[in-house]
């Protein structure tokens, strides 16, 4: 009888840490958090352990990240979302698009310069991975590309985040909130970056305004936040018909359309973006999108 007690104890023990185990950690939340329990809703902090069938509901425009060993769930609106089914959802390539995006979003640029632009780049129409800057703020901006370049995200963010404080003007504020966004999420750290991207009223005319686009579109793609990223890729669209930062922006609604279950409007996005130059880097990674629905281009 006692040996029975014991192998039921030893069982109890080894599903607890099992499930221990698969449980995410909270990495990130701003605005109301919380998880469900038998006592209701709980309030979540940084640090804290969720359960891998548990129900978590964001509120008053909060955010939350979850990670788990290489998995990273983010949640960028409001809602009751169930963990085991955007763990389910991550085998969704979305993250792998967004990696190859963030790579090369400092060349990303519309088809053509837009005149008469005043201080911020010059020379971005390029195309190259460095960026020149060319106003008051010139030694803050390079110093931050240059740690951009160099992989050294947190570092970038750290500095940035110091300027954003002691900036003079919103213009200025602007475009640093924008390369805090790209730090941050070289970093990693989607929801942090959304954050930052929040800040950012951008003009169309900044030469910086398609990498800005790009971003938060793909930011809210990782967050699963479909209809926004839709809501600013496609003004993006209709005023920038062509050029590589176009073709990311179809492969981006593509991807939102099939995240709503929509795999015909996919099917169109992938093929309109595919042919506006299937000789890129781009053109391959909307191919790897189109063999995932019916027909190849």
């Amino acid at each position: 009888m006692r040996r029975t007690a014991a192998l039921v104890a030893i069982l109890v023990a080894v599903c607890a840490v099992g499930a221990s185990a698969q449980a995410f950690t909270v990495d990130y939340r701003d605005g109301t958090v919380e998880v469900q329990t038998a006592r209701g809703w709980t309030a979540l902090s940084i640090g804290d352990r969720v359960a891998a069938d548990a129900t978590v509901r964001i509120s008053r425009q909060g955010s939350l990240e979850l990670s788990r060993a290489r998995t990273k769930i983010t949640l960028l609106k409001d809602g009751v979302f169930s963990i085991a089914g955007l763990a389910k959802d991550l085998a969704f390539p979305a993250e792998t698009v967004g990696t190859a995006i963030a790579r090369k979003l400092q060349t990303l640029v519309t088809e053509k310069p837009v005149a008469g632009t005043s201080g911020g780049v010059r020379g971005a129409e390029q195309g190259s991975t460095s960026v020149t800057w060319a106003d008051e703020n010139d030694e803050t901006r390079s110093q931050a590309q240059a740690l951009l370049d160099a992989g050294k995200y947190q570092q970038a963010a750290a500095m940035l985040s110091d300027a954003i404080g002691s900036s003079g003007t919103d213009t200025d504020t602007g475009e640093l909130s924008y390369l805090l966004g790209v730090a941050c999420y070289g970093a990693g750290q989607t929801a942090k970056a959304f954050r930052a991207l929040g800040r950012v009223n951008a003009d169309p005319g900044a030469p910086w305004y398609a990498r800005y686009v790009i971003l938060k579109a793909q930011v809210l793609v990782d967050g699963r936040n479909y209809p926004d990223a839709l809501g600013s890729l496609l003004p993006f669209i209709s005023a920038h018909p062509t050029g590589e930062a176009t073709q990311v922006a179809w492969l981006l609604c593509g991807i939102c359309h099939r995240g709503l279950g929509d795999e015909a409007a996919a099917t169109t996005d992938f093929d309109a973006g595919y042919r506006l130059d299937p000789s890129t880097d781009t053109a391959k990674l909307i191919d790897r999108q189109w063999h995932m629905t019916e027909g190849t281009p």
